[in-house]
């Protein structure tokens, strides 16, 4: 066993190795899941702009986001022209807390979503797409309606909304070293902006143009 090799393996910060033409040779088991949710093109691209001029090692302090990690730093290396590595530095300060699932309730996703907008949108058109597929799963209750009432009392002046409802296809949320899929919740109003200054200890809440975008781990 090469204890280096292993270490780099089991490393929580996704590690990449890339051909000159930038193709993928390697990768650690947190790096196939950003390649999952990131194009490689992009990551390539990535390590090129932050590449040292010469054959060595350069770390960069940057703030990035690719889905719901954040990352606080990467480390660009070569030592000859056949490979570049890269490796991306999670900023472990903004992980989520997640509570024990003995301490999470099963329930209706669109029940809790319609009692929201019942409440909070009585003046505003809304477009409902949900995968009805889903079943029941559990969640903290109280804090998710507490989050979904606050999101759309700060949108109930907005004329139109759309909200939808479906498994994210390849993505993941790890918790306790066990993945968990992802149902994502989308709310896409232009008063979405109005939002992006809203933060929550336990929802992973992203923003993107109009679109708020809610990640839930799917515990059953």
């Amino acid at each position: 066993m090469d204890i280096y090799k292993e270490f780099i393996e089991n490393s929580i910060n996704p590690f990449i190795l890339f051909s000159p033409e930038g193709n993928i040779l390697e990768y650690n088991k947190e790096g196939e899941y950003l390649l999952s949710i990131a194009a490689k093109e992009e990551l390539f691209e990535l390590a090129i702009n932050h590449a040292s001029m010469h054959a060595g090692f350069k770390h960069t302090f940057l703030e990035l986001q690719i889905g719901h990690s954040k990352f606080c730093a990467i480390l660009v290396g070569y030592i000859d022209s056949e490979t570049l590595g890269l490796m991306l530095y999670k900023n472990m300060c903004s992980t989520k807390i997640q509570k024990n699932s003995k301490e999470l309730q099963s329930a209706n996703i669109f029940t809790l979503i319609d009692i929201a907008i019942n409440t909070n949108l009585e003046q505003t058109k809304v477009a409902a797409e949900y995968d009805v597929s889903i079943p029941e799963f559990k969640l903290d209750i109280n804090h998710f309606l507490k989050t979904l009432n606050k999101i759309f009392k700060a949108l109930k002046n907005t004329k139109e909304l759309t909200v939808k409802v479906h498994i994210a296809t390849g993505r993941s949320i790890k918790i306790n070293q066990k993945r968990y899929r992802v149902v994502e919740i989308l709310i896409e109003s232009e008063e979405v902006k109005n939002l992006r200054n809203l933060e929550d200890e336990q929802l992973i809440i992203t923003f993107e143009n109009n679109l708020l975008r809610i990640e839930l781990p799917f515990i059953t």
